[in-house]
C-alpha cells in the first residue's frame, strides 16, 4: 500500500488517498473515494529523478505520488516494469552525456548546412519587387550616414552605365540596376544590395586605371547578384533577429540594424569564388580581359591596407570590405582560370 494524493479534475482540491494493487486492478482509497480502474485503463508518468509520478484516469482525475520507493514496489507487484526507457535513459549518465552531445550536433549541422539551405529556399521565393523595395530602405539608411551623392560627372556616370547595361550575361540575372555613391567612410569600394542593386563609389573609379578595370569589379558584384548572395547572405544572419523580433512584436530594431548588419557580414569563401567565376566568364564574354578583376583586387587591398595606417586601424564597415576572404588566394585562382582559355 502507497500513500498519495488524489485530485478529481473538477477542482483543485487535494485528498488524501492509498494505493493498492490486485490481479489487473488498481484501488484507490480515501474518505469520500473508492475508485477500482483497471491498470490497462491508467496511464502512468515515467519516473525522472525526483519529479512526483502521476497516474492519470480515463475520466481527467490523477494521483500524484511522491513515495518513489514504495511506488516501485507496487508496480512490480503488479507485474509492471517501474523503469520506462525515458527514465532509464535519464537515470543514465553515459545517455545524458550522449543525448547533450547529438543537441550539440544538430544545432551546430542546423547552423552550418540547414540555415544556409533554407536562406537559399527563401530567397528564390522572393518576390523581386519586395527585394528592390529593400534595397530603398537600405540605400536611405546608408545615404544617412555612410555615404554621400557622387561626384562624378553626369556623363561619366552614364558612360559608366552604359557599358555596364550592354554587358551581355552569362546566364539570366534577377532585376538589376547601378548606383553611384561616394563615401570617405568606406573608401574604394562596390557592393550588391539584396534586391539586385550595385553600389560602386567614387573613390573606386578614381582607383582604376581604365573603365574595363571598373567593369570588372561590378562583374564580380553582378556573381553575388546571379546566385542572389546578398539577400542569402541577409537571411541568414538576420534569422536570430527576425525570431527575436518576431517573439517581441517589434521589427522597426532590426530594419534599422539591416544595413549595417548587411555590410558588416562578410561572405562565404565559397560565395566569393563562385561570384570571381561568373565574372571570369562574363568578362571574357564582353571581350575584357579578366585578370582585370585580379589586378583591381590587389590595388583594393591596397588601399584598404593605407587606409588602415592612415587611420590607426580601419573602420568596422572598412574591414568588411577589405577582409574578404583569402584575397591573396582568390588573386591565383583569377589569374589560373583566365590563362586556361
Amino acid at each position: 500500500m502507497v500513500n498519495a494524493n488524489y485530485f478529481d479534475g473538477h477542482s483543485a482540491r487535494q485528498q488524501a488517498v492509498t494505493l493498492r494493487t490486485t490481479p489487473g486492478l488498481l484501488e484507490v482509497r480515501g474518505e469520500g473515494v473508492a475508485r477500482d480502474e483497471a491498470l490497462s485503463d491508467v496511464r502512468i508518468s515515467a519516473k525522472l529523478g525526483r519529479a512526483p509520478r502521476l497516474l492519470y484516469f480515463a475520466d481527467g482525475a490523477h494521483c500524484q505520488v511522491n513515495d518513489h520507493a514504495g511506488f516501485e514496489a507496487l508496480l512490480q507487484q503488479a507485474g509492471i516494469a517501474p523503469h520506462s526507457l525515458l527514465s532509464r535513459l535519464e537515470n543514465s549518465w553515459r545517455h545524458a552525456l550522449g543525448a547533450a552531445l547529438l543537441s550539440i550536433l544538430f544545432v551546430v549541422a542546423s547552423f552550418y548546412w540547414g540555415l544556409p539551405l533554407a536562406a537559399n529556399v527563401a530567397a528564390g521565393r522572393i518576390p523581386a519587387k519586395l527585394a528592390l523595395s529593400m534595397d530603398t530602405h537600405f540605400l536611405g539608411a546608408l545615404d544617412e550616414g555612410l555615404m554621400q551623392p557622387s561626384k562624378l560627372s553626369k556623363a561619366r556616370q552614364n558612360k559608366l552605365l552604359g557599358r555596364f547595361d550592354a554587358l551581355h550575361e552569362v546566364n539570366a540575372l534577377p532585376p538589376h540596376s547601378l548606383e553611384f555613391r561616394s563615401s570617405k567612410e568606406i573608401g574604394a569600394n562596390a557592393f550588391a544590395l539584396p534586391g539586385g542593386t550595385v553600389v560602386v563609389t567614387d573613390q573606386l573609379v578614381a582607383l582604376a586605371k581604365n573603365d574595363d578595370e571598373v567593369l570588372a569589379v561590378l562583374a564580380h558584384e553582378l556573381g553575388h547578384v546571379s546566385e542572389r548572395h546578398p539577400l542569402r547572405q541577409l537571411l541568414q544572419s538576420s534569422v536570430v533577429g527576425l525570431a527575436m523580433t518576431w517573439y517581441l512584436g517589434d521589427i522597426s530594431s532590426l530594419l534599422a540594424a539591416a544595413p549595417t548588419m548587411l555590410l558588416e557580414t562578410s561572405y562565404s569563401r565559397d560565395f566569393e569564388r563562385r561570384a570571381d567565376r561568373y565574372a571570369v566568364s562574363l568578362l571574357r564574354m564582353n571581350g575584357i580581359v579578366p585578370t582585370r578583376l585580379a589586378d583591381m583586387l590587389e590595388k583594393l587591398e591596397e588601399s584598404h591596407r593605407q587606409a588602415g595606417k592612415s587611420n590607426g586601424q580601419p573602420s568596422r564597415i572598412m574591414q568588411f570590405f577589405s577582409t574578404h576572404p583569402d584575397t591573396g588566394e582568390r588573386i591565383r585562382d583569377i589569374r589560373n582560370e583566365a590563362s586556361r582559355n
